[in-house]
């Protein structure tokens, strides 16, 4: 087929020193585009920022078992993007974790640490909630809509993490008694009931698929870690569209409403009420999420 590398692709940042580090940069991308299936030019911005700074910065030699390292990616993240926007950071993160997984096998053996590490993660306010569901809405195609919305719904409206999102088949709606519900199978098995202000955008989305169907990306073979991240890539947004932040917001909705402890456990999949602990920074001082929390 020839080689299809984006030759044409100018480095600005990087161009002084291209000849030291162009082959290098460009190998890795080529080789990870090859594995992964994503495209080269989707690759290079945060392959370049990423080595040029672990070069320059750091000091590290150009070996990818040295550089494409998830601490090292986790360092550039928090030291090398300071002046970026919370929505680059998490597109070069994503993109950085795909090259490392490629690039270097032996690093999935470590664990995978959320951004930030010693913060919870922060809820969606009401007028991000509101942005997010116009970006679904605004996508360039009605099918991109849809996996848009089906994302939203699942996550804002059930709480449902990553891994159990991309689990979740059309069947799996149960919308026979008037309310929607998730049944969640693998993992930690239940039944989700839908917040009331997603169960008309589900429908609308059930409305175009077949019982088989994945909810959302209806047309994969199978629910892999990445494909969340690959859809979110392509959309080409700022926004922080995280799966995390969508269950935090749907939890503290729930405390907010004085959802019954143990309700609050058995739809939520959580083991326990002190796994709520860490959102007490998010959660009002008076009102009915006050009293769920000290329910034990």
């Amino acid at each position: 087929m020839g080689d299809q590398r984006p030759v044409d692709y100018r480095p600005i940042n990087a161009l002084p020193y291209w000849d030291l580090i162009g082959a290098f940069v460009s190998d890795a991308v080529a080789d990870a585009s090859l594995e992964s299936g994503r495209s080269e030019r989707s690759l290079y911005p945060a392959a370049v920022a990423f080595v040029l700074w672990c070069w320059q910065s750091r000091g590290t030699p150009l070996e990818r078992r040295r550089i494409f390292r998830r601490a090292t990616v986790e360092e550039f993240i928090h030291l090398g993007m300071t002046g970026h926007t919370t929505g680059s950071r998490a597109t070069h993160r994503a993109v950085l974790w795909l090259m490392v997984e490629t690039l270097n096998p032996a690093e999935l053996t470590r664990n995978h640490r959320p951004i930030p590490r010693s913060a919870p993660t922060k809820p969606y306010s009401p007028h991000e909630v509101a942005a997010l569901y116009s970006w679904a809405t605004a996508q360039g195609t009605p099918r991109r809509q849809r996996d848009a919305i089906a994302l939203l719904a699942l996550g804002l409206g059930a709480g449902l993490a990553a891994r159990e999102l991309l689990g979740v088949r059309v069947a799996d709606l149960d919308t026979r008694n008037g309310d929607v519900q998730v049944i969640v199978w693998e993992g930690r098995p239940r039944v989700v009931p839908i917040r009331t202000a997603w169960q008309r955008p589900v429908l609308r989305v059930l409305a175009d698929l077949n019982p088989n169907d994945w909810m959302f990306r209806c047309g994969r073979a199978s629910a892999t870690s990445g494909q969340i991240t690959d859809f979110l890539l392509r959309a080409r947004t700022e926004l922080d569209v995280r799966p995390s932040r969508m269950r935090t917001t749907w939890l503290l909705e729930h405390l907010a409403i004085g959802t019954p402890p143990q309700e609050l456990l058995r739809i939520s999949g959580l083991k326990n009420l002190a796994a709520l602990d860490k959102l007490a920074i998010f959660v009002p001082k008076t009102g009915h999420t006050k009293s769920a929390m000290r329910s034990r």
